[in-house]
């Protein structure tokens, strides 16, 4: 049974220990972390905690730790890998969730023929619904891409990317998306309040709305320009709406084109600041 080290138990990190928690996984799982209430939590979950890597090695040899998930921010990397630097990690896979640390960077931060997989989750994965993008070094055999899809499918849906250059647009679309549907959400229930509706009511019709329809997505499989068509009446109100959310002008589409760049360049960003 393979070693798996989770490094990092924030909210991402937490996310993805309980998906695997769910999922009975055959690995053995142990989590470094340095904040005590984080660790604690682990330890709940029957999962064997340390402050740093010193202490793990006291009772796992750094040749028999198989793979290291980095779930560290990317400000923070920097320091925590120093650790691997002074030990031998030849045989070790690496997957790192940072987003805008390239696999250039880590092979100048740590070494040239490092094995890693870089990977971008997302907060539904807390939940069991998270969508993973990922890509891998060269150097990354068959067998280890196994292991590394039944880490990331266990707590949602991982997708395989032919190339690195496709990380930074995933993190700014899946990795970040999380956060405009809620915002989404929010704004909708305030309009809704504002419009009168009560506080519950409008909070309520906006959040079910947006469960109700991505359900139907998913379970129909129709694509959502068709259904987006056939809500729409010719002349009736979702039309009305429509053609100021599609406005070529001032629409959805242009909004998200520039939060989607935006995203996707402070992730180029971190990478050359990392």
């Amino acid at each position: 049974m393979k070693n798996v080290v989770l490094f990092g138990l924030g909210k991402m990190g937490s996310s993805i220990l309980k998906g695997w928690m769910l999922k009975n996984l055959n690995f053995n799982f142990f989590v470094v972390e340095k904040e005590y209430s984080s660790r604690s939590t682990a330890v709940n979950d029957g999962v064997k905690s340390y402050e740093n890597f010193e202490q793990l090695l006291k009772f796992v040899d750094e040749e028999k730790l198989d793979i290291i998930f980095l779930a560290v921010k990317p400000q923070q990397m920097s320091e925590a890998i120093k650790v691997f630097s002074r030990l031998n990690f030849s045989k070790t896979l690496f997957i790192s969730i940072a987003a805008g640390l390239s696999f250039d960077w880590f092979q100048s931060n740590l070494k040239k023929d490092i094995k890693l997989v870089r990977a971008m989750p997302n907060l539904p994965a807390s939940v069991g619904f998270g969508v993973t993008g990922y890509c891998k070094t060269n150097n990354v055999d068959k067998i280890e891409l196994l292991d590394v899809q039944d880490l990331l499918n266990a707590f949602g849906k991982a997708v395989y990317l032919e190339s690195e250059s496709f990380i930074d647009i995933v993190t700014a679309i899946s990795g970040s998306g999380p956060a405009y549907v809620f915002y989404f959400a929010e704004v909708l229930s305030e309009i809704g309040l504002n419009q009168g509706l009560s506080k519950k009511n409008a909070k309520a019709l906006a959040i079910e709305t947006i469960i109700g329809s991505a359900k139907l997505l998913e379970m129909s499989n129709i694509n959502p320009k068709i259904l987006k068509e056939n809500v729409t009446s010719p002349g009736g109100t979702t039309e009305a709406g429509l053609e100021i959310l599609a406005s070529e002008d001032y629409g959805l589409y242009n909004l998200l084109d520039k939060t989607v760049s935006a995203a996707k360049k402070r992730a180029k960003d971190l990478n050359s600041n990392g």
